[in-house]
């Protein structure tokens, strides 16, 4: 079987502590996190910058200070960037400057979507000009598509040359304004990818059903799991997961159990056409 990426997502953009007494805010703690991620077997850490009093914040230097303090212990995990706009927070000129922190990858987000009383602003200049850059900059997108509707907006990148294959895109599921927590919703989604697409999901939930139902859809379609507080804080129904490190060494036993392959950083630069 196809090795499975394994994407830990420990801290979000949600407010300090919301879900989980656990959550890590700190600079430090997001470090301190990511390391255990990778070494509990992540080959891919997705990461929102925080400052030292718990919020976040899009900003060149704050990813820096995060990034560079992970590089620095030795890890080599794919560091994968959001460049989303922070709750509102954040216009496209500051989401477009996450493109320039040197990373490996940076999120991509497909549409809009209305996120309660506001709108999250993925126009399609905004698309096109950020898509531009990381292409520009040899960044591998991981596009995220929130409704489907946004498979057109992949396939019109596409067909301007500003994606190349493969295509690395992840299915978010539960954002309030997107799709449903439906797996029915998966397979309707992979029927219209395009060739050469590695794919992953994101289930955004406190619903252990939900989320297990979706991401073992992944798991057994040969796609990725992505996993941490940012989308699911909990090990088991009402048992808190106390790191994200136990997240992450859930599914390497799951992986060990079913005999599929866990991806280390290497392969996973392999599987997504990421030089290194």
């Amino acid at each position: 079987m196809k090795p499975l990426i394994i994407c830990a997502a420990p801290t979000g953009g949600a407010p300090a502590k919301s879900k989980t007494p656990h959550h890590p805010v700190s600079p430090e703690a997001v470090v301190e996190e990511a390391l255990a991620c990778w070494r509990a077997g992540a080959a891919m850490i997705h990461l929102h910058a925080r400052l030292a009093d718990g919020s976040t914040i899009m900003e060149v230097g704050a990813y820096r200070n995060i990034v560079d303090k992970i590089e620095a212990a030795g890890c080599d995990a794919i560091i994968n960037l959001s460049a989303g706009d922070d709750g509102g927070k954040a216009d496209h000129k500051m989401r477009l400057s996450i493109a320039d922190t040197g990373v490996e990858m940076v999120s991509l987000d497909a549409g809009p979507i209305n996120v309660g009383n506001r709108i999250y602003n993925n126009s399609l200049a905004y698309l096109e000009e950020m898509a531009g850059r990381m292409l520009a900059k040899n960044i591998r997108p991981e596009v995220e598509i929130f409704d489907v509707g946004h498979i057109a907006a992949i396939k019109g990148l596409i067909a301007k040359k500003l994606l190349n294959p493969p295509y690395y895109i992840q299915f978010v599921f539960g954002v309030p304004g997107g799709m449903p927590l439906d797996v029915r919703m998966l397979d309707m989604c992979l029927d219209y990818m395009p060739e050469g697409t590695e794919w992953a999901v994101s289930a955004q939930t406190s619903n252990p059903d939900e989320y297990v139902a979706l991401q073992m859809q992944a798991f057994t379609k040969g796609g990725h799991v992505r996993c941490g507080m940012e989308d699911f804080v909990y090990l088991r129904q009402g048992e808190f997961a106390t790191s994200n490190a136990q997240s992450v060494d859930q599914w390497t036993q799951t992986a060990k159990i079913w005999g599929r392959p866990v991806a280390s950083p290497a392969d996973a630069r392999k599987i997504l056409g990421i030089a290194h």
